[in-house]
């Protein structure tokens, strides 16, 4: 008698194992997913490329193609977090609602921080200009390595970074959440990241593909101090991880050197 009632309770508690996994199973069924879609474009109607799209419970960011078109992948049904975010126009965030086993359709509208005509009139001025001719001037020393606006439009990258994986020493990095980052071999500390400046002012927490490739005038890459200019090497430790100068283009000015 003791036997069978150990063998009863073996056999209820499979057949609540069984119950359990079934529960578990049709849980699991239960999670629909749907697809969020749509096409981002600035104030004035014209589409934005190059837009990081993050959905909070999506695996890895996006971004938009050529016309400003996006499709997340499969998403779990209901409420939905997405940013659109992209130099130089202001973040938005949209809260929307994911259907299950559908595709949701959504327009975004970016606004640019600073009105593009104030842009013009100060990369026109021949401060500017100056700046540039320092560039060619560095370049034509050979002393680091140098990408130009013909090289950017002969090649037309989706993203920044793909003008980098050419270039010898230079590393590009993508980390589990599918953001981009340099890196510069046999220099620095093991993994550190290197310095960043945009028109001579340094970007701190700015990550290669925040900056669009058509927005680029040159980029000047140096894997150590050597070399680097001394306006950006001003205390001895600056540029041990390697130092990266961008320098936004000029309106107007196309093909300017190979």
């Amino acid at each position: 008698m003791q036997l069978q009632a150990t063998e009863n309770g073996v056999a209820r508690f499979l057949i609540s194992l069984a119950m359990l996994a079934s529960t578990s199973a049709s849980a699991a069924a239960q999670i629909r997913t749907g697809v969020i879609s749509g096409v981002v474009k600035d104030n004035l109607g014209h589409p934005v490329p190059n837009v990081e799209v993050t959905a909070l419970k999506a695996t890895k960011p996006l971004r938009t193609d050529s016309a400003g078109a996006f499709v997340t992948e499969r998403l779990p049904a209901g409420q939905i977090e997405l940013s659109f975010r992209r130099i130089p126009f202001e973040p938005v965030v949209l809260l929307m609602h994911n259907l299950p086993d559908d595709t949701t359709d959504v327009d975004v509208t970016l606004t640019v921080v600073a009105q593009r005509l104030s842009a013009v009139v100060i990369q026109a001025d021949p401060q500017r200009f100056r700046i540039l001719e320092a560039f060619e001037s560095r370049r034509k020393q050979g002393i680091g390595n140098f990408i130009t606006r013909a090289q950017i439009e002969d090649r037309h990258p989706l993203v920044l970074s793909d003008m980098l994986r050419r270039v010898p020493g230079a590393l590009v990095i993508t980390d589990q959440t599918g953001r981009v980052s340099l890196r510069f071999s046999r220099v620095g500390r093991n993994g550190c990241a290197p310095l960043f400046y945009v028109d001579g002012i340094q970007a701190t927490g700015f990550a290669i593909d925040d900056m669009p490739a058509g927005d680029v005038e040159g980029i000047e890459l140096y894997g150590g101090p050597s070399g680097l200019p001394p306006e950006f090497n001003r205390v001895s430790n600056t540029g041990s991880c390697g130092t990266v100068l961008i320098w936004t283009r000029i309106p107007g000015n196309s093909r300017r050197k190979p």
